[in-house]
């Protein structure tokens, strides 16, 4: 009489050594440096370790060299996708982005380049033990294997989530709270002054914010308005752009195809303004020699032709290597200042840009007992946005300054990849700042109808 099989031998066809090795090798090991860090750093990752799980199965049919491929290939793509969620870059926007990667100085940033080395080197481990064992896991069972990858698809769901949350509500912007359009910029005849302040969120902690608020409530009072508050923010950078300058949701891929669009530098260049873009970096990033003429810039100023120009030799930033903000500022009042015609500016900040270069013995005294913002990296980060309000705050004061609000408002969030900096900054939310200049037509009146 033949035996019965028990419940166990059938457990065992799926638990067993092979299985577990399985397991082990590409749906515990490509995820492991990134549990090791996870209580402390933020690292979204939905797709890599289903992507992992694919690979390896596959590369059991496959021939070494191609395992090592494969591997490599997934570990790409999925740093790709870490940064791409980061900052909030929607994929049709990365994917026109690929060919910017040669103005970026990879080399620039030690934890870039210790993070990057650590994935792909995990990456290339796993296709190794893989192809050194493929033999006896070609019959192994991968249910184990797949249940460890979404156990950590769940895990980063749970833990990192919450802050790839994006704003999906009403359109919201600085400049549609503060009624700065181009009908009521051109009635009051005055300059506008934009400061997109590259990285800048909304920070949590009043104490913090007016680290920033007070640099321009020292300009305001007889000359100035000082209003101040949050707007909610979708994309990245150029979402910031299209966000402020077009009044609607989106990113520099809807502004390609056509030759015209109504945006404010477009509505106020038809009122005989000038409109001006500057940049510290250049101008082929995220291809702005192409659309921001279609927004109706008249006039493009970037790392290459200001450095040239104006003779700017200091270089700022490591993986964003370009010119030096605080080396910008004093452009942008002398352009202000020049010539008869109104002007509306856009000043795209750049040294803010993560991962960015502290500075050294900075004014906040981050790294003391005394510091002015409790987390070494905020604070630090701060310092740089400080150089930027110095620079508006002096803009504003200069006494030969014609007429001109100045805004300075945040772009997107700020990606910290340190839980303890990120949970610095509301979520979904950017600070902004307006210098109302009380000189403009009409001023006086517009003000006093103001709640």
């Amino acid at each position: 009489m033949g035996e019965v099989a028990t419940d166990t031998d059938g457990l065992s066809r799926y638990f067993n050594r092979d299985a577990l090795l399985l397991a082990l090798i590409i749906g515990v090991l490509p995820n492991l440096f990134f549990l090791a860090v996870m209580p402390f750093y933020i690292a979204h990752r939905i797709l890599s370790p289903v992507l992992y799980l694919a690979v390896g199965l596959l590369s059991l049919v496959l021939p070494k060299p191609a395992i090592y491929a494969a591997f490599f290939a997934v570990a790409v793509i999925d740093i790709l996708l870490i940064l791409m969620i980061a900052f909030h870059l929607p994929l049709d926007a990365t994917l026109r982005s690929v060919t910017d990667l040669n103005t970026l100085n990879l080399g620039g940033s030690v934890f870039y380049i210790v993070f990057v080395t650590l994935v792909i080197g995990t990456a290339l481990g796993a296709a190794h033990l893989l192809g050194r064992h493929k033999p006896a896991l070609k019959s192994a069972s991968p249910i184990l294997a797949a249940l460890m990858a979404f156990l950590f698809v769940g895990l980063n769901m749970k833990v990192n989530n919450p802050y790839a949350v994006q704003y999906e509500g009403p359109m919201d912007s600085a400049l549609m709270q503060t009624g700065l359009t181009a009908e009521a910029i051109a009635a009051r005849e005055t300059n506008l002054l934009i400061v997109m302040v590259e990285g800048l969120g909304a920070y949590a902690d009043p104490d913090d914010r007016n680290v920033l608020a007070r640099k321009l409530e020292a300009v305001s009072g007889p000359r100035y308005a000082l209003e101040a508050g949050t707007s909610y923010y979708n994309g990245s950078t150029t979402g910031a752009a299209s966000r402020e300058l077009c009044g609607k949701w989106g990113d520099f891929t809807d502004y390609m195809d056509a030759s015209a669009y109504n945006c404010l530098p477009r509505q106020l260049a038809e009122r005989g303004y000038e409109t001006i873009a500057m940049h510290g970096f250049d101008v082929s990033m995220f291809r702005r020699d192409l659309w921001y003429p279609g927004i109706g810039f008249t006039s493009l100023n970037f790392k290459a032709q200001l450095a040239a120009d104006y003779d700017l030799p200091r270089r700022c930033g490591s993986v964003f290597d370009g010119l030096c903000d605080t080396d910008l500022g004093p452009l942008v009042a002398a352009k202000l200042k020049s010539g008869d015609a109104p002007k509306m500016i856009y000043w795209l900040t750049l040294n803010s840009h993560i991962p960015f270069e502290p500075k050294t013995n900075g004014a906040l005294a981050c790294k003391s007992a005394d510091a002015a913002i409790d987390n070494v990296q905020v604070c630090q980060l701060t310092e740089l946005w400080a150089d930027v309000f110095d620079a508006a705050a002096g803009i504003a004061a200069d006494p030969e300054l014609p007429p001109t609000d100045i805004l300075v408002v945040g772009d997107h969030h700020t990606p910290m990849w340190e839980r303890k900096a990120k949970d610095k900054f509301k979520l979904g939310q950017v600070d902004w700042y307006l210098l109302r200049d009380k000189r403009g037509k009409a001023q006086a009146a517009q003000l006093a109808s103001k709640p």
